[in-house]
């Protein structure tokens, strides 16, 4: 009789334990991009100008307006962008992140982003990267105004918005 206590007690604790699990899937794998030798690889992925130039003319494929950039430092790029288009327009800023440590760009770095846009009163922020986003980083900006662009993602854009230059062989 023992045993059968204890067993239905053990089945409806782990019935329980179950329930109040959080339900998360595990994130998507990200995509990775690969070259084929280094000659491949762009200029603007290697180059921090050449990447500025792309980053700015990324920026103005979704009818922002330059306002001006600066260069935190040999790796981050800050871009003040503009959008006139009444009702929704308004200040837009950019981080744009060449060659990150690691090839990923962590959450507090996106957070710190965040509160920058935030304490600036930008409609929107966009932060690119020439590497990829940790999945902490991308459930950190979860419903917040900040979209997130991987290299995947950037070279899918260049290339939809025609933008993209092969590099010469």
């Amino acid at each position: 009789m023992a045993i059968f206590v204890i067993t239905f007690v053990s089945f409806i604790i782990g019935i329980l334990l179950i329930v109040s699990l959080k339900k998360i899937s595990p994130p998507n794998p990200q995509e990775q991009i690969h070259f084929d030798s280094p000659d491949d690889i762009p200029i603007f992925l290697r180059d921090s100008t050449a990447f500025k130039d792309k980053c700015v003319e990324f920026l103005e494929k979704f009818n922002l307006e330059y306002v001006h950039s600066v260069w935190a430092n040999d790796h981050e790029l800050e871009i003040a962008m503009n959008d006139e288009t009444p009702v929704v327009g308004g200040a837009y800023l950019a981080l744009c992140i060449i060659d990150p440590p690691g090839q990923t760009v962590n959450a507090i770095k996106v957070k710190g982003f965040l509160d920058t846009v935030k304490g600036e009163g930008a409609s929107r922020g966009i932060f690119i990267t020439t590497g990829y986003f940790s999945d902490e980083a991308i459930r950190s900006i979860d419903e917040e105004p900040v979209e997130l662009v991987d290299v995947v993602s950037f070279i899918s854009y260049l290339k939809r918005f025609g933008i993209y230059e092969n590099p010469s062989p």
